[in-house]
């Protein structure tokens, strides 16, 4: 169980630095932070649990986060849509779209 708990952690940092890319081009500072909050926690878990090999209360420490994650994505900050075109046109302007994120992670 121990592998698949640890490649479930990666695939969810993973997934957060997506959503954390789309949220800050298209102006959801706070959430942002919040998706944050949680890859942090998820991040410190993992290396725990890595460092400590198989230590029982690492293991489960690490389980426990992974398990309190949908409830902390569903009390987030609501998406502002408001905030969306002027921040993607920001972004724009820097060199930064959408799909140049997206085409960045695939590889």
């Amino acid at each position: 169980m121990s592998s698949k708990l640890v490649s479930n952690a990666v695939s969810i940092v993973n997934s957060l630095s997506k959503d954390i890319s789309g949220n800050l081009v298209t102006g959801q500072e706070s959430r942002v932070a919040e998706y944050l909050q949680i890859q942090r926690t998820v991040l410190d878990a993992l290396v725990d649990k890595l460092e400590a090999g198989s230590d029982f209360k690492a293991e489960q420490n690490l389980e426990n986060v992974l398990e309190a994650i949908n409830g902390k994505l569903d009390a987030m900050t609501p998406y502002d849509q408001g905030v969306v075109d002027e921040s993607l046109k920001k972004w724009a302007a820097k060199g930064v779209t959408l799909s140049s994120l997206v085409d960045r992670q695939a590889a």
